[in-house]
């Protein structure tokens, strides 16, 4: 009886246990579907503190400090734009994804709770993101260039006078500097305020066109009865400048002139083709009686040691060869000197532009100005064509003993007279009595080194009157301060000379 009642009780007690048991089970499983999965201590995705939190939660956070808006700052004024504006597009979903703490299933999960078994670990990650470019500068470009930057305004010319009128400078910033800020603000925590540092551009100096129309005027304000031909080109660029004023017509530039003293320019490098450097001194001393004091008889001792007879063909030849087909010389200087060919050029055959040029000597401003700029660009550049079709005959040491020698012919008129003082100009005058004993032609050519750009100038006029050097000097002074204010607008002088 008593071992009886002593099983039922055992019995019961066992039923008890196996009924916690499973009363204990069934909360675990219970508790076990209802498990969160929350990043664990220590967790961040874009420096973002996560610990705790579930996707959703994490998801909000990192909204609430990524979604903030850029702020630009340019002065008093304050541009914000939204990632939406600027292309941002931040991949909130594939930064919270990777948290995973191994529940796949009920079971899995319930076993998972049992044990205290996850796969849930410290999760650190940069932040992920796409930017459209595009779409960034396109908002730049709607909704600040407009409102902060001011285009630059070009001088003018001042109509009756040799100069320009100072443009106004403007304002830009620099575009690719503020995408590369806003690119490292995005993946900022805290954004900074980006402070848009603005440029300004100083006016840009009158252009070709302009500098060319004022010149034009110049002329036409001198009322000179006669022919003016100009060349000049700017060294930075090679842009030209071209006219031809025809007794008060505009006409296509190429006439034939004399070219007199000018010529003397070609026999100099013809001399540095055939003979190295240094020259001997008695030919050294040729070149500067020929070239600073514009002797004949020098010239022609030059051209003799080229060759006795046909000395002024050669030099012809290597003017030519240089692509200058309106040139030649085709007898030596002196009284009586036999003509020794008969030149017919593209200059010289027109039939709409004709004066009559000395058969012994022609050129063209653009012949000649294309010359000095080969000579300019041999004085600095090893392999200038210069250099190159002369097969290194003509060395830039060469040319640069021509432009110092050019740089002494100092006379204080023409080309000179309407430049600044102490200014470096490496130049040639030239006039002649010609055939009826009057003086028809001046000309002055040479590089001018102007403190912010260098040029070539070729200046040419005519009458087919006498023509008085009190007439062409101021005329070509003119040109030349025009031509030098408008290549160097920041250094402009104004006309010294009572009218």
């Amino acid at each position: 009886m008593k071992r009886s009642k002593a099983r039922i009780i055992s019995r019961m007690i066992g039923i008890g246990f196996i009924f916690i048991s499973l009363m204990i089970t069934f909360i675990s499983f219970q508790n076990s579907t209802q498990q969160v999965c929350v990043f664990p201590a220590g967790s961040t995705i874009a420096f973002v503190d996560l610990d705790g939190m579930d996707q959703k939660q994490a998801r909000m956070k990192l909204s609430s400090v990524y979604e903030k808006p850029i702020q630009i700052q340019s002065g008093n004024s304050s541009f914000y734009f939204s990632n939406e504006q600027i292309g941002l597009v931040i991949l909130y979903d594939e930064m919270v994804s990777e948290l995973d703490c191994g529940f796949d299933g009920n079971f899995s999960s319930f076993w998972s709770y049992v044990w205290n078994q996850s796969k849930n670990e410290i999760i650190r990650r940069d932040l992920l993101y796409t930017l459209d470019e595009e779409a960034l500068s396109s908002t730049i470009n709607e909704h600040i260039k407009p409102y902060v930057t001011l285009e630059p305004s070009p001088y003018k010319p001042i109509p009756g006078t040799t100069r320009f009128e100072p443009g106004l400078s403007g304002i830009t910033y620099n575009q690719v500097e503020l995408v590369n800020r806003i690119k490292q603000e995005i993946t900022h925590m805290n954004k900074n305020i980006i402070r848009l540092e603005l440029i300004q551009i100083p006016a840009p100096p009158p252009t070709i066109e302009q500098i060319t129309e004022q010149v034009r005027s110049i002329v036409m304000n001198e009322d000179f009865s006669g022919v003016v031909e100009i060349y000049a080109e700017r060294m930075s660029d090679h842009q030209k400048i071209q006219i031809l004023n025809w007794y008060g017509e505009e006409k296509e530039p190429g006439v034939a002139f004399t070219a007199a003293s000018t010529m003397k320019i070609p026999i100099m490098l013809s001399t540095y083709w055939r003979e190295d450097v240094p020259l001997s001194e008695m030919m050294e001393d040729w070149i500067e009686y020929m070239i600073v004091y514009s002797e004949n008889d020098p010239a022609d001792r030059l051209m003799e040691q080229i060759d006795v007879i046909r000395g002024p063909l050669l030099v012809t030849n290597d003017i030519q060869s240089l692509g200058l087909e309106n040139s030649f010389i085709a007898g030596y200087f002196y009284l009586g000197a036999p003509l020794l060919n008969l030149h017919e050029t593209p200059a010289n055959q027109r039939s709409d532009a004709f004066i009559d040029p000395d058969v012994y000597n022609q050129t063209t401003p653009e012949d000649i100005g294309k010359l000095l700029s080969m000579i300019y660009e041999c004085s600095i550049n090893p392999s200038a064509t210069l250099i190159l079709e002369t097969q290194g005959k003509i060395t830039q040491e060469e040319c640069n003993f021509s432009i110092e020698t050019l740089a002494l012919n100092k006379m204080g008129a023409l080309i000179e007279a309407g430049l600044p003082e102490g200014l470096t100009i490496a130049h040639k005058h030239g006039w002649s009595q010609e055939r009826d004993g009057l003086v028809h032609s001046f000309s002055d050519v040479g590089i001018v080194y102007g403190p912010e750009e260098d040029f070539v100038l070729a200046i040419f006029t005519y009458s087919p009157d006498q023509l008085l050097f009190d007439i062409a000097n101021p005329l070509i002074a003119r040109i030349s301060q025009t031509i030098y204010n408008g290549f160097n607008p920041n250094n402009q002088i104004a006309w010294p000379f009572p009218e």
